[in-house]
This record gives C-alpha cells, structure tokens and sequence, in this order.
C-alpha cells in the first residue's frame, strides 16, 4: 500500500509497508536477466534497500545493435530498516550470459538521477474501530 508523502522539498517520504516504485531506461546490448537499484542511508552505508527488476524479454532496438528497456521496478519498506534518507547509490545488473556488473556515481551512473527518499518511523497511534459487524445471513 502506498501512502507515501512529500515534503516542501519535493522528497519522498514512506513509512514501513509502503511501496516504492521506480522506473528505470537503459540503452544496452547484451540481453539483461536481472537489474538491481541500491538505495544506501546517508548515515550509515550498512543500510540499503534494494529494488530488484526482472527485464521483459522484449526491447526497442536501438542505433547499433543496442537495446532500450524501460524497466519499471518496486520495493516494500521492509520492518526495521533504519529511518532517514537513501540515496541511489548504484545499478546492478546482470546480463543472460551470467557477467555482473554495476553502475555507479562517476562511473557509468549520472548525478542527475542519483533519486533519494525518506524512509520515517512507524506511527505509534493504535487503530481506531470504525465498525464491527456480522457479514451474511
């Protein structure tokens, strides 16, 4: 479920639950198997979130003999990820030939599309009850 809210700044926020949803294009030659986006906390590089995307089969052929995918990707908030800012840290892929590699600031990845968003504590408010009734007969 997606409730996520914005700041004055513009920044995204999600708490716990929340999805965040990504679209990523990428001009390419060999097949891609799987495309990985990290997301690392501005204050502790231990925390990351990964959005992990599987390529469809099926890309527009480009000038040369590459490919351009449009990938759309998406990540859960898991429960007990660290709160504050992630930053798009690198793009990880790996190709149908089974090579690795990554994408990352200065190398490959432009600061332009380095995206960030807040990941905020969970609320410590109880649910209201709105209702409670028998369904059927």
């Amino acid at each position: 479920m997606q409730q996520h809210t914005r700041e004055a700044s513009g920044r995204r926020r999600y708490a716990t639950g929340d999805t965040v949803k990504f679209r990523i294009v990428l001009n390419h030659k060999p097949h891609l198997k799987e495309v990985r986006l990290a997301f690392v906390h501005e204050a502790d590089k231990r925390a990351v979130i990964m959005a992990k995307v599987e390529p469809h089969p099926r890309s527009l052929i480009a000038a040369g003999d590459s490919r351009k995918s449009s990938l759309d990707a998406e990540v859960t908030i898991p429960r007990g990820r660290l709160s504050g800012v992630y930053r798009l840290d690198r793009i990880g892929y790996e190709t149908a030939g089974g090579k690795l590699g990554h994408l990352s600031p200065g190398e490959g990845l432009p600061e332009a599309f380095l995206l960030t968003f807040e990941v905020t504590q969970e609320s410590a408010e109880q649910p209201n009850v709105e209702e409670v009734a028998f369904v059927g007969d």
